[in-house]
């Protein structure tokens, strides 16, 4: 969609607003008004219609400052689906824009003169003399005009220096994010970030795995398999992907991964792409009865099976399953614990100050000291 003369491809445009926006003054401010000659009755239509403006310009322009915050760290985003680099952020200050062309043609002079055949319409913001050409100095200035008059210059002040700023931010975003894509260090810090965030909501791939029978392709994943390079792949689709084809290739290249390095299903849900730790793991089980880890009536030791999990290093949140995954593949002679034995042991060790650092720490001593050749992986 586009706003009238407001809106470009570029961000053009958007710096020759905030030039025009900066050129207000009390000077300019009188002429416009003395442009139209405008009665009490206008200038007091002109305050609602401002303080209307401003409302609405406050609410976009904190949604913009929450949208920055987290935008160039994100390698997908839906709001990039209709929208060109600079028109994705002119979408999100629609009101704005048009409370800026509004407040400027209300202070510009009505022309009957018709341009020759060819000619291109000057752009609200060349004619007003908010921000165009020279002004006759008022002689004695704003504050021989009523009372209302100079509510409305303050008014219009506020609205037109919170424009400024939140156009600023939308010109400083696609400076940002032009930078980014040019740079291909950030570009994989970004896109792993995004990855492993996707990998981490846990709820999401557990469903995604139980609905997958086969591993289909998306056209994300035959976009990569065709890029040249994994830098001409991430800097094409930065920003240019919406997030739930994001998500679908994420996933599937996860288990395709995994699956052609021998990994289960169950192994790229908890450890994500990290390989060597599912080997390390594996190992880990295979030898668990050589290490310290004999608990009461045979049973395995509740603490050393925390300082497992913890060195695992799957989160908290995973730990759970983690756990049911080690019953099913420990082939031990000690018995196994229920999960709410495991689990009180974590709050008791919590509670008691040892950290998810200092807990997989001991477990790593235990497998330090096992026997040379019991450690041959």
């Amino acid at each position: 969609m586009r706003y009238s003369t407001i809106v470009e491809k570029d961000d053009k445009t958007l710096l020759e607003i905030i030039a025009a926006l900066e050129q207000f003054e009390q000077e300019r401010f009188i002429a416009g008004i003395q442009a139209r000659h405008y009665t009490k009755y206008d200038i007091e239509q002109a305050l609602d219609m401002v303080t209307s403006y401003q409302s609405r310009m406050n609410v976009e322009a904190r949604s913009l400052v929450r949208f920055s915050e987290t935008f160039i760290r994100q390698f997908a985003t839906d709001n990039n689906k209709c929208f060109e680099t600079a028109q994705r952020y002119f979408n999100r200050i629609r009101s704005t824009l048009c409370a800026i062309k509004k407040v400027f043609q209300k202070t510009t002079p009505r022309s009957m003169v018709q341009l020759p055949e060819g000619t291109q319409q000057p752009t609200v913001f060349e004619r007003s003399p908010l921000s165009y050409g020279a002004c006759v100095i008022d002689m004695w200035g704003l504050a021989s005009y009523d009372e209302c008059v100079q509510t409305l210059y303050h008014k219009l002040e506020t609205l037109l220096t919170t424009a400024t700023t939140t156009l600023a931010l939308c010109h400083q975003m696609i400076e940002s994010e032009e930078k980014i894509r040019q740079d291909t260090q950030q570009l994989k810090s970004i896109y792993r970030e995004s990855c492993e965030q996707l990998m981490d909501s846990v709820r999401e791939f557990a469903g995604f795995l139980g609905t997958v029978q086969q591993l289909p392709e998306t056209e994300l994943n035959r976009r990569r398999q065709k890029a040249r390079s994994i830098d001409e792949f991430l800097k094409k689709e930065y920003h240019n992907v919406a997030k739930q084809e994001f998500k679908q290739y994420v996933f599937l290249e996860a288990m395709r991964q995994g699956k052609n390095e021998g990994l289960t299903e169950e192994e790229i849900y908890l450890f994500h792409d990290d390989h060597e730790k599912v080997r390390q793991v594996r190992w880990a089980i295979e030898h668990f009865d050589e290490m310290d880890v004999e608990g009461q009536q045979g049973k395995l030791d509740s603490t050393r099976m925390v300082y497992f999990l913890k060195w695992c290093g799957v989160g908290q949140a995973k730990e759970k399953r983690l756990y049911k995954y080690f019953c099913d593949t420990y082939r031990g002679r000690y018995s196994l614990l229920v999960w709410s034995a495991v689990s009180k042991e974590r709050k008791d060790q919590r509670d008691g100050g040892i950290t998810d650092r200092g807990a997989a720490a001991c477990f790593q001593q235990m497998v330090d000291e096992l026997p040379q050749e019991a450690m041959t992986m």
